[in-house]
């Protein structure tokens, strides 16, 4: 038993310092002039997103409570300008750590340039799963703000841009919608269930909120 936990660590220990050094290569590449400050705070996300799996025993964690970390400086805001809507839902480790680095960059834009960066704008945090086309069960979330400053689109694409688009694409197996509409920024991802929800977890299909 010892023997297996050794290989487990290790192997997980890996599969982090991976992730951590593609996190330092991009974000040295897109962003050379703040890179320390950068790194430093996607990394801080990463080890909130570890915290609560460990306290899990590395099993599976409520996705408000995973929410609620990466949203840990504005927790003033939560139930006020921070909405979060949705069913009690425990999601696995791989998609945790995903969906962490989503919502950290998420927190990241808005308090800098969108909602959260005026004494006004709101954050509207929900999700639920759905039948898709075929009936499966299909997990939905999505980040709607609004109130904030006129939204423009980036002039350049950046690591945060890979992270919220092409990597929760790749690593959940669904499709985004992002839109940098002058009202806010919308942000909306749909994957099959499967790839997001702990295998322990209820799949019967509620309406959307």
């Amino acid at each position: 038993q010892v023997r297996v936990l050794m290989h487990e660590v290790n192997h997980r220990s890996k599969n982090m310092l991976s992730l951590v050094l593609a996190v330092a290569r991009q974000t040295a590449a897109k962003s050379p002039s703040d890179f320390i400050d950068r790194f430093e705070e996607r990394i801080r996300s990463l080890a909130d997103s570890q915290d609560l799996l460990v306290k899990s025993d590395w099993k599976s964690i409520q996705l408000e409570d995973l929410v609620r970390s990466q949203l840990a400086h504005f927790a003033g805001l939560v139930g006020d300008r921070i909405g979060l809507q949705g069913r009690s839902m425990a999601v696995t480790a791989s998609a945790a750590q995903t969906l962490g680095m989503v919502f950290h960059e998420l927190a990241t834009n808005a308090g800098k340039y969108g909602a959260l960066s005026n004494d006004a704008g709101r954050v509207d945090i929900s999700w639920n799963l759905e039948h898709g086309e075929t009936g499966e069960p299909r997990f939905t979330i999505a980040w709607i703000e609004r109130g904030g400053p006129r939204v423009s689109a980036p002039s350049r694409r950046g690591f945060g841009s890979t992270i919220i688009d092409a990597m929760a694409e790749t690593n959940l197996g669904g499709e985004v919608e992002l839109d940098y509409a002058a009202a806010g920024v919308t942000w909306r991802l749909q994957c099959p269930a499967g790839r997001v929800l702990d295998g322990r977890e209820p799949s019967h299909v509620e309406a959307a909120p």
